[in-house]
C-alpha cells in the first residue's frame, strides 16, 4: 500500500512538473473553434509586423493585446476561407502559380545566384593572385585551338617547363617572354572563368584543364598568392627622363635621393623638384589607389613598402621616381562593401555564376535538346528567315509539334520555340542558322529552367514557402472581402439622398473668385500698364498686348473661376472689393502682375448632384464597415474565440519559463 501511494505521488509530481514547464512557444494565447494560437506563432507574426524581434521586445503588454485582437479575426477568416474551399478554386490557384513563377524566378536569382556569388566575390577579393598563362588563339577552328592547348598542357604535366612552353607557343606577345606572367590581380579585374580557375589552384601548380575565354584557350599557372592590400596612399617625386637626357635625369634623382637619406623633408623636396604637376603642389601626394592602377614597375615597388617607408629609385616609362608610402586602408567588412561590390559583380561575375547555376538546373531537371531537329531545321539556313515564311517550310510544317527542348516536367515544341523567338527583336527577320537557333534555345531554356525550379522551390526552401503562405493568405482574405463586403455593397439612390440630407453640411463648395491678370517680367513694363489702366485703358486690351504668361494672351488674361486658396493670384483678386477693381502691381514668381476682379462666389453647401461623387464614396465606405462588422460578428458567433491576455506577459521572454 505504501509503495502504491509513493508511486502515485511520484507520477503526479512528474505530471505537474511537465505542465509547469510547458515549452514557451507552445503556450496558448488564444483559441477559436478547435484551433489554437500559440505563443510561437503569435511572436513570429507580431515581430514581422513591427520590424523584428528587437523592436517587438520593446513594446508593451497593451501593444501585444491590440495585435492579438486583430490577429484572431484574421485567423478565423483564413479558417473560413479553407471551409469555403478556396484552396480548390481554379482562378485563385492560377493566380498563386503565376505569382510563384514570377516571384520565384527573382527570388532564385537573388538568393541562389547573387547572394552566394557576392559573398564568394567578396572573399576572393580579400586575396591577390599572381598567375602566368599560355594562350592559344582560335585562328582556324575552336577544336584545333583546344587540341593544341591540351597537347601543351599534357606536356607540362609530363615535366615540360611552363616558362619554356610559354615562350615557344603562347599567342600573348606581352607575356610569353616573361614566362607567361600576367602580374597580380584580384577578383573582378579579369575574365571570370580565368579568375575562378586561378583562385582554385594552389601556388606553384598548373590548373588541370585548359580554360576557354573570348581570347582563346589558356593554360594557367599560379605563381603567388597573398592577402590583398585593399588601398594604399603614396607620394612620389618624379624626374622625367628621355633618351637624350637620361643621364642628367638620373643624376638629379640621385641627388634628391641623397638629400632624403640625409634627413630632408620628402614633402618639401617633392614641391620643389618633382616634375609631376598634378601631385608636386601637394607634396607628391597621389591619394589612395589599388593594385594595377599604376604602371607595373611603380606598382611592384609601392605595394612592397610599409607605411612610412621610402623606396629606392624606380625607373618607369615616365622617368625616375622615389616613392613614399603614407597610408593604407584595410579591406572593409562585407556589410560595408557589399553594395559597392554589387555593381562590379553584376558587370564582371554575375553572368558566370548565372551560367553555372543554369548548368546545375540542366542536370537537376534532365534537360536535353533535340540536336537532330536543330540540324534538320538549319540545313537550309541561307533560305529560311524568321518571319511568316518559315511556317511554309517543309521542315517546319512536318516537325512543328515535335519536342526540341525537354526537361523532367516539360516539353517545348519547335512551334513554341520559334513563336517565342519571332517576338524577340534580336531574332526576328534573320536567317535561321545554327547560331541563331541555338541562341534562341539557350534564352528560352534559361527561363524555362528557372520557372521549373520556381515551381518546386516551395518544397525545399522554408523562407520561400513562408513567402508563398503570406501571399496565399493575402489573396484568400481579399477574396473573402470581395464575397462578404465589396460585392454586397449596393448603391441605393434613395439611401444616398437620405444620407445627403443628414450630412450635407459636410459637403461644402469653397469660396471662389474669377479674375484676369496682366503679367510681365520687368517692373517698368508692369508700371506702364498700371498707369494706362489708371488712365482708363481697357484691362483685356492691355492683357492681349502685354501679358507674358504662356497661354493667357489669347484669353485676354482671364483665369476663369478658381478657388480662393488656389494661388497668390486668386487670394489677391479676392482681396479686391468690387467687380472691375484692379490691384496695384505686385511681385510674383519670375515677374510682376496686376489682377482684376471679375466675380466672387461665397462658400456654400454643395447641391446633391455636386456632392454625389464624395457622397457615393462615403456611402460605400459606411456600407463596407457595416458589412465587415456583420461578417466579423458572424465568425465570432460561430467560432466563439477566447483570448488569454494574461499569457502575453511572457511574450518575447522565453527565459521566464
Amino acid at each position: 500500500m505504501n509503495f502504491r501511494i509513493l508511486f502515485t505521488s511520484v507520477l503526479l509530481g512528474l505530471l505537474f512538473a511537465a505542465c509547469a514547464t510547458t515549452k514557451h512557444s507552445e503556450i496558448v494565447v488564444a483559441e477559436f473553434g478547435n484551433s489554437d494560437i500559440k505563443m510561437g506563432e503569435f511572436e513570429n507574426a507580431y515581430a514581422k509586423n513591427v520590424g523584428g524581434i528587437e523592436a517587438a521586445k520593446d513594446d508593451s503588454l497593451g501593444d501585444y493585446e491590440k495585435f492579438l485582437d486583430l490577429y484572431v479575426p484574421y485567423k478565423m477568416k483564413l479558417r473560413d476561407a479553407f471551409v469555403r474551399g478556396y484552396y480548390q478554386d481554379e482562378d485563385l490557384n492560377k493566380e498563386l502559380n503565376d505569382y510563384k513563377t514570377k516571384v520565384g524566378v527573382s527570388y532564385i536569382e537573388e538568393k541562389y545566384i547573387v547572394a552566394p556569388g557576392l559573398k564568394n566575390f567578396y572573399n576572393q577579393r580579400s586575396e591577390e593572385v599572381r598567375a602566368s598563362h599560355i594562350m592559344i588563339k582560335i585562328d582556324s577552328t575552336d577544336e584545333a585551338a583546344k587540341e593544341e592547348a591540351q597537347s601543351i598542357l599534357d606536356s607540362i604535366k609530363n615535366g615540360a617547363s611552363f616558362e619554356e612552353m610559354a615562350a615557344k607557343y603562347s599567342d600573348d606577345r606581352f607575356s610569353k617572354n616573361k614566362g607567361g606572367d600576367i602580374y597580380w590581380f584580384t577578383a573582378g579585374q579579369i575574365i571570370p572563368s580565368f579568375e575562378m580557375a586561378a583562385y582554385s589552384t594552389p601556388v606553384g601548380e598548373v590548373y588541370p584543364e585548359v580554360v576557354k575565354t573570348k581570347f582563346g584557350y589558356h593554360i594557367i599557372k599560379v605563381t603567388d598568392r597573398e592577402k590583398r592590400r585593399y588601398k594604399i596612399r603614396a607620394s612620389h617625386i618624379l624626374v622625367k627622363s628621355t633618351k637624350n637626357d637620361s643621364s642628367s635625369a638620373h643624376s638629379r634623382i640621385t641627388k634628391i635621393d641623397n638629400d632624403l637619406k640625409n634627413g630632408a623633408s620628402f614633402d618639401s623636396l617633392a614641391r620643389e623638384y618633382s616634375e609631376d604637376p598634378g601631385s608636386a603642389k601637394n607634396g607628391g601626394d597621389l591619394g589612395f589607389f589599388e593594385r594595377r592602377q599604376m604602371v607595373k614597375p611603380f606598382d611592384e615597388v609601392v605595394f612592397k613598402l610599409k607605411v612610412g617607408e621610402t623606396s629606392p629609385i624606380v625607373k618607369t616609362r615616365f622617368g625616375y621616381h622615389i616613392i613614399k608610402l603614407t597610408g593604407e586602408k584595410e579591406y572593409p567588412p562585407y556589410e560595408e562593401e557589399v553594395e559597392k561590390l554589387r555593381e562590379i559583380y553584376k558587370k564582371s561575375r554575375y553572368q558566370y555564376d548565372y551560367d553555372q547555376y543554369i548548368a546545375k538546373l540542366k542536370k537537376e531537371f534532365n534537360y536535353s535538346v533535340n540536336e537532330d531537329l536543330v540540324k534538320l531545321l538549319t540545313k537550309d539556313s541561307d533560305k529560311i528567315t524568321l518571319n511568316d515564311d518559315y511556317k511554309k517550310n517543309d521542315n517546319f510544317t512536318s516537325h512543328k509539334d515535335e519536342s526540341i527542348i525537354t526537361t523532367k516536367n516539360r516539353s517545348v515544341s519547335l512551334d513554341s520555340l520559334l513563336t517565342f523567338m519571332d517576338k524577340k527583336s534580336e531574332y526576328k527577320g534573320k536567317k535561321i542558322n545554327a547560331a541563331l537557333l541555338n541562341g534562341g534555345i539557350e534564352k528560352y531554356s534559361d527561363q524555362l529552367l528557372l520557372e521549373e525550379k520556381a515551381a518546386t522551390i516551395e518544397n525545399t526552401d522554408p523562407e520561400f514557402a513562408k513567402l508563398m503562405d503570406d501571399y496565399r493568405n493575402g489573396i484568400y482574405i481579399f477574396k473573402l472581402q470581395e464575397d462578404e463586403v465589396w460585392n454586397k455593397v449596393k448603391i441605393d439612390s434613395t439611401e444616398l439622398k437620405k444620407l445627403y440630407e443628414k450630412t450635407k453640411e459636410d459637403y461644402k463648395a469653397p469660396a471662389q473668385v474669377s479674375f484676369s491678370e496682366i503679367f510681365t517680367y520687368k517692373k517698368e513694363k508692369i508700371d506702364t500698364c498700371y498707369k494706362m489702366l489708371k488712365n482708363g485703358e481697357d484691362f483685356g486690351v492691355l492683357a492681349v498686348k502685354y501679358t507674358k504668361r504662356p497661354g493667357m494672351k489669347e484669353k485676354a488674361g482671364d483665369h476663369g473661376l478658381k478657388n480662393v486658396d488656389d494661388s497668390e493670384l486668386s487670394r489677391k483678386a479676392d482681396s479686391l472689393s468690387n467687380v472691375g477693381d484692379f490691384s496695384k502691381p505686385f511681385k510674383v514668381m519670375k515677374g510682376w502682375a496686376i489682377v482684376k476682379l471679375n466675380k466672387k462666389l461665397p462658400a456654400r453647401i454643395k447641391t446633391y448632384e455636386e456632392a454625389l461623387p464624395e457622397l457615393s464614396s462615403n456611402y460605400q465606405e459606411m456600407e463596407s464597415k457595416r458589412l465587415e462588422k456583420e461578417y466579423n460578428n458572424k465568425l465570432k458567433e460561430f467560432y466563439k474565440p477566447q483570448y488569454f491576455y494574461e499569457e502575453l506577459t511572457n511574450a518575447f521572454k522565453p527565459e521566464n519559463n
